[in-house]
C-alpha cells in the first residue's frame, strides 16, 4: 500500500495543474450554458492526456477509482482528497457537479431529444423505417406497442413524398393506440443524406443480357423498357435520362438511317422477334427507343427496318446489378458521357454519386463496397475514370447494386465534398416543418453543426434537437470540439454510427472508439444513440446471435438504441424492449444461483 500522505500530495499537485488547464481553456470555449458540463468535459480531456499511470495504480490500490467517474469528475478528485485529509482550493470558475446533478443533467437532455420514456427502462429504442411501411400501418402500430420510441426516417432514400407519407402513418397509429387507451407517442427522426457517395449508374459489356419488361401478376407487359441507340462516333447524351435501361451502339451498312417513328426488328438470342420503337431524336445519332416485351440481346446481333441493316456493335446494360468475386476490375467514371462512351469489354463500370470525392483518389486507397462486404483497392486513376480490383470479397461472389454505397477511407474526401450538400439543402426545409429530431450525417468539424442550426433557424426550426453522426475518422478526431459546439443548442446528440466508422478506423480498432466516444458524451452529460447492426439477425433471419445479445448489453450505456428493418423487426423490438427493463434483474438472479455452494 502507498502512503496516503504522500498520495495525497501527488493527486492534490495533478488537481492543481488540471484546474489551472480547464481554466485556460475554458477563454477558447465560452458557453451561455451548461458550463458545468465543458468543465467536466475538460476535467475528462486532460485525466486521461496526463494523469500518471503510477498514480492511477496507487489511487486504484487504495479502492480509489476514476473509471466511471466521467460525469462527474472533479467533484469525484475533490472526494478522493477530502479521503486522504488533504486540503485543496478549487478556484472560483471551476464548475464542480455531484453524482446526483450528472445524472439530473443528462436525464434532462436525454427527455429533450428524445421525449419522455413511457416504460420502466430509460434506454430509448429508435426503429429505421422501411418505405413499404407506407402501406402496411398496422406494422407501425405493431411496433409501438412493442416498445418503439423513436421512427427513423433516412432522407438518403426515397422522396419528400413517400416521407411525408410515412410521417402520417406513424401518427395515425399514434392516434388509433390512444383511442384504445394505450397512448404511445412517437418521436420522428429524420437523417440528412449527407455525403454518401453510392453507385448511381451500373453496367457490364458481356452479353447475352436480359432487358426485362415490367410485367403485372397476370405476366402482361404492364410499361415498355426505355433505352438509347446511337450510331458511329457520336457522344452518349449526359446526363442520361434516368428512364433509360440499356443503350445500344450500332453501325449502319450501306448508309441506311433512322427516323423518329421507324421501328427496329431483331430476332433475340432465344430466336424471338422483337422491336425497338424510335419515339425521339435525342441529338446527332442518337434516338431514344422503347423495348415493349422482354428480350436477350448481344454484341454482333442484326436489327433492320425494311431493307436497311444495322448490326449491333456495343451494348451497355443499365440498371441492373453485377456480380462481382476477387480479381473482378471496377471502373468508376467521373460522368455519364465517359460512362456510356467506355468500350472497355472487363469488369464492372459505374458512376457515382458526388464525383467530387474522387478528386484526393490515389493509386493503393482503398474501396468498401456494401457496408465492407467487399474490399477493393484502387489500381490507377485515369483522366476519365478511376480503376480498382476487387481484393476481398468474403468467400464467394457478391452483388452490387443501383445505391449501392462506397466508403473511401483513405481518400480525405472531406477536403473536397462538404458534409452538407446541395441534397441537403433541399431537404432541410422538408424535415424542420415534418422532423422531431434531425441527423447530421457525416458531421466532420463544429462548423458543421454551426452551419446546419444555422439552416435551422433560417426556416423557423431553431429548437429541433439535432444528432451528430460520428463516422469519420475526421469527426472522430474533432468529437471533444463538436461536443462542445453541441451544448450551445437547445437540444443536442451523438449517434455512434458504427457501419461507416468500423471502415474508417478498421474493425479492430472499432470497440476502442465506440467507448471512446461514449465516455466522452458521459463526461459532457451528451445523450448517445447506440447505432448499426443491433439484434440484426434478429430482424432479418427472425433468429439473434449471441453476440448480438452481448452487443444489447453494451449498448445499454447509451441513451437509445437503434435498430434497422428487417422482416422480423417487430420481434426484435419487443425482445430489446424485454432485454431493456429486465435485464439486470435476470443477471442479478443467475449470478446468485452461480454464487451459491448450495
Amino acid at each position: 500500500m502507498h502512503d496516503k500522505r504522500d498520495l495525497g500530495v501527488r493527486l492534490a499537485a495533478f488537481y492543481r495543474e488540471m484546474a489551472e488547464w480547464i481554466g485556460q481553456k475554458r477563454k477558447h470555449f465560452p458557453l451561455p450554458s451548461h458550463e458545468e458540463s465543458r468543465d467536466q468535459l475538460l476535467a475528462y480531456l486532460y485525466m486521461k492526456e496526463h494523469m500518471p499511470p503510477d498514480l492511477m495504480e496507487a489511487l486504484e490500490e487504495e479502492g480509489l477509482l476514476l473509471g466511471g467517474q466521467e460525469p462527474h469528475l472533479i467533484a469525484t478528485v475533490e472526494q478522493f482528497l477530502t479521503y486522504l485529509r488533504t486540503p485543496f482550493d478549487r478556484g472560483e470558475e471551476i464548475r464542480a457537479v455531484t453524482r446526483n446533478e450528472a445524472k439530473r443533467l443528462l436525464d434532462e437532455r436525454t427527455e429533450a431529444m428524445f421525449g419522455p420514456s413511457g416504460r420502466s427502462q430509460r434506454t430509448r429504442i429508435m426503429v429505421t423505417m422501411d418505405e413499404a411501411w407506407a402501406d402496411e400501418p398496422d406494422i407501425v402500430e405493431r411496433l409501438l406497442l412493442y416498445g418503439m420510441d423513436i421512427a427513423r426516417i433516412n432522407c438518403a432514400y426515397g422522396s419528400p413524398e413517400t416521407w411525408e407519407t410515412l410521417a402520417a402513418v406513424i401518427r395515425r397509429a399514434e392516434e388509433r393506440l390512444q383511442q384504445q387507451l394505450l397512448g404511445k407517442r412517437c418521436r420522428i427522426y429524420m437523417d440528412l443524406p449527407g455525403p454518401k457517395i453510392r453507385v448511381d449508374r451500373l453496367a457490364v459489356h458481356t452479353g447475352p443480357v436480359k432487358l426485362t419488361v415490367p410485367k403485372n401478376e397476370y405476366g402482361e407487359p404492364v410499361q415498355p423498357l426505355a433505352g438509347i441507340i446511337s450510331f458511329g462516333p457520336s457522344q452518349p447524351l449526359s446526363p442520361l435520362p434516368h428512364d433509360v435501361s440499356f443503350i445500344l451502339q450500332l453501325t449502319a451498312e450501306e448508309e441506311a438511317v433512322v427516323e423518329q417513328g421507324d421501328d427496329l426488328f431483331f430476332a433475340d438470342v432465344r430466336g424471338r422477334k422483337r422491336k425497338l420503337k424510335v419515339i425521339e431524336q435525342m441529338g446527332p445519332s442518337c434516338f431514344k427507343v422503347l423495348l415493349s416485351r422482354t428480350a436477350y440481346v448481344q454484341k454482333g446481333m442484326k436489327l433492320w427496318r425494311g431493307s436497311a441493316l444495322f448490326t449491333l456493335s456495343s451494348a451497355l446494360f443499365i440498371p441492373m446489378k453485377a456480380f462481382v468475386k476477387t480479381g473482378t476490375p471496377l471502373y468508376i467514371y467521373f460522368d455519364d458521357a465517359q460512362f456510356a462512351a467506355a468500350k472497355d469489354e472487363r469488369g464492372v463500370k459505374m458512376t457515382t454519386t458526388l464525383a467530387k470525392a474522387w478528386r484526393n483518389v490515389r493509386a493503393g486507397d482503398r474501396l468498401y463496397l456494401n457496408d465492407g462486404q467487399i474490399l477493393a483497392r484502387v489500381v490507377k486513376v485515369h483522366e476519365r475514370c478511376v480503376e480498382a480490383k476487387v481484393i476481398a470479397d468474403g468467400g464467394k461472389r457478391k452483388t452490387i447494386k443501383q445505391g449501392t454505397g462506397i466508403h473511401l477511407p483513405d481518400s480525405f474526401i472531406h477536403l473536397t465534398v462538404p458534409p452538407l450538400t446541395d441534397r441537403d439543402l433541399e431537404v432541410i426545409p422538408f424535415i424542420a416543418e415534418h422532423a422531431d429530431m434531425v441527423g447530421l450525417s457525416f458531421v466532420h468539424t463544429p462548423y458543421d453543426l454551426r452551419k446546419l442550426y444555422r439552416l435551422l433557424s433560417e426556416q423557423g426550426a431553431s429548437s429541433l434537437p439535432v444528432v451528430a453522426k460520428i463516422e469519420t475518422r475526421e469527426a472522430l478526431h474533432n468529437l471533444a470540439r463538436i461536443v462542445l459546439e453541441g451544448l450551445k443548442l437547445p437540444a443536442f446528440g451523438v449517434m455512434i454510427a458504427r457501419g461507416d466508422l468500423a471502415l474508417e478506423v478498421g474493425f479492430e480498432h472499432m470497440a476502442a472508439a465506440q467507448r471512446e466516444i461514449l465516455m466522452l458524451c458521459r463526461a459532457a452529460h451528451i445523450p448517445v444513440i447506440w447505432a448499426t447492426q443491433v439484434l440484426e439477425q434478429l430482424a432479418k433471419k427472425g433468429l439473434p446471435s449471441r453476440a448480438e445479445l452481448s452487443d444489447v448489453f453494451l449498448g445499454k450505456q447509451a441513451q437509445c438504441i437503434m435498430l434497422n428493418k428487417g422482416a422480423h423487426i417487430a420481434e426484435a423490438v419487443r425482445l430489446l424492449a424485454f432485454l431493456l427493463a429486465n435485464e439486470d434483474s435476470h443477471v442479478g438472479q443467475w449470478t446468485d444461483r452461480l454464487s451459491s455452494l448450495e
